[in-house]
């Protein structure tokens, strides 16, 4: 526990930083932002994350939380398909309920457009999407940055990864879900190394 009281210390000293709020070093990549966590201390992470949202706000800092599998719940019930789905279950393959789920759930025609309205609804300075694990594979993390960074650039994006974040010229630039997943990406940082991108060490 102690090891996340400190590098959620950390994450908030960045993220409520001016020049990270202001995108400052990224030269012209995206402001997309990646922290990965053991998928076994999740419920840890979770809890913190909710603190994390939590001092942000209380430090005037206004963030649209996005919880994934949250959305998909959500936007089910509201199109009503939740029933649906529910009475499909038990009849149907889970390869054909999955394709049935992905087909209602495209990133680039339903969930995007619906993240960047949440976001661009309000007054957010930052975003921060997690719940990643709960809705793979029909929702995936690549997919969603990948639709996103055409539409999306004018705050810091943040997501919260369940696995590893790959960023070496030796290994490649790839998102590992549970350490395992695979999937090509690298239009992001990752958070914690904005400290040194933003020249945060000099106490700006």
């Amino acid at each position: 526990m102690k090891h996340y009281e400190e590098t959620f210390e950390t994450l908030f000293q960045i993220v409520s930083s001016p020049k990270f709020l202001s995108m400052e070093g990224l030269g012209k990549e995206v402001p997309y932002f990646i922290h990965a966590y053991d998928i076994e201390d999740q419920a840890i992470v979770f809890r913190k994350i909710e603190d994390l949202i939590k001092r942000l706000q209380l430090e005037g800092i206004p963030v649209a939380p996005l919880g994934l599998y949250d959305f998909v719940i959500e936007h089910f019930k509201k199109s009503g398909d939740l029933d649906d789905l529910f009475e499909l279950e038990p009849t149907v393959s889970k390869a054909t309920l999955l394709d049935e789920m992905m087909k209602m759930l495209s990133p680039e025609e339903i969930v995007v457009p619906e993240i960047v309205r949440r976001i661009e609804d309000t007054s957010a300075k930052v975003a921060i999407i997690w719940q990643v694990g709960e809705v793979y594979p029909y929702i995936r993390a690549h997919e969603i940055l990948t639709n996103l960074q055409s539409r999306l650039s004018d705050r810091p994006v943040i997501v919260f990864f369940p696995g590893e974040f790959i960023t070496s010229w030796q290994e490649g630039f790839k998102l590992k879900l549970f350490g395992k997943l695979e999937a090509r990406y690298y239009r992001a940082f990752k958070l914690e190394e904005y400290i040194i991108r933003g020249n945060l060490h000099a106490g700006a």
